[in-house]
């Protein structure tokens, strides 16, 4: 059976890019007619058909769970229709979720995203240890999970910046726990933030060069030229700096949300949604070519 390692890798091959798209409703910046509910389902689903129509689709697809609970029940019911639809298509779903719990609450979320959603992976919070990710990994499965290694937002460094083992920041202790866990059975990713390649190029030194354990990175914040939103990581200065950090093996997933769902905001044209997101990514993918 593939791992999931093998299964990103080969998807990224097939479709030619890395470009992780997020999947964010957010209802104000949909220019539909309807239900919250129908709206959403229209929008995602002509972005998919246009995808497929034009033949530029993204390596994998992340929806954020909160964006869909937030709306009501029934939204719930929407996000896995449209992860089955996606899959269907052949484009693997990421749940962004940030589960974590003690052991038996994390089995149950596990099961929910594997089992009822149907997600190919989920994102995971580690500060709750083995036992809090360890149902996340599925033996003799192809499914995966990103644990959060090193985020972007304005409050990681009150705990991920904390100088422990060697005076080295704590994150880095995420990673070593990280490579234990997965123990080269190819499940467990990490998320990073794309806003600090220096870093990003450290992380990857680190786990390729110092542990020699290369493991899939989810990255968050990626910006795309001349389009609204992200958080101002340049998709070619993230890959480069993974380059630069000995990373070898292309798994690796650069995600943009908004900037893709909402690219009719650069010019305005709420009636050309779905176009506009699949030439924002089209122009993502090339930015990220090999």
């Amino acid at each position: 059976m593939t791992c999931f390692y093998n299964r990103l890798e080969q998807r990224i091959a097939k479709c030619g890019n890395p470009v992780c798209m997020g999947m964010d409703p957010v209802l104000k910046l949909i220019p539909l007619e309807g239900t919250p509910e129908d709206r959403i389902k229209r929008f995602y689903s002509d972005i998919l058909e246009c995808c497929l129509k034009r033949n530029v689709q993204p390596a994998v697809v992340k929806p954020n769970s909160a964006y869909y609970e937030c709306v009501s029940i029934q939204s719930m019911l929407v996000l896995q229709q449209l992860i089955a639809d996606y899959r269907s298509a052949g484009i693997p779903v990421i749940l962004d979720a940030k589960r974590g719990d003690i052991g038996k609450s994390s089995t149950a979320y596990a099961n929910a995203a594997y089992d009822i959603y149907r997600a190919d992976a989920v994102t995971v919070s580690p500060w709750m240890g083995t036992d809090s990710v360890g149902p996340f990994i599925r033996e003799n499965s192809e499914n995966g999970a990103y644990v959060l290694l090193r985020t972007s937002n304005k409050g990681a460094h009150d705990f991920q910046d904390l100088k422990i083992r060697d005076a080295a920041e704590a994150f880095y202790s995420v990673a070593d726990k990280i490579v234990e866990w997965d123990a080269g059975k190819g499940y467990l990713g990490a998320v990073v933030g794309a806003t600090n390649p220096g870093e990003l190029e450290n992380i990857t030194r680190y786990l390729s060069q110092e542990i020699k354990y290369e493991i899939p990175f989810l990255i968050p914040g990626v910006s795309i030229p001349g389009v609204p939103g992200g958080q101002g990581g340049d998709a070619k200065t993230v890959l480069k700096a993974i380059e630069n950090g000995g990373g070898k093996r292309k798994f690796h997933v650069l995600n943009s949300s908004s900037g893709l769902n909402f690219a009719w905001q650069r010019n305005d044209t709420p009636a050309n949604y779905a176009n506009d997101c699949v030439d924002a990514l089209e122009k993502l993918a090339e930015a990220c070519a090999f």
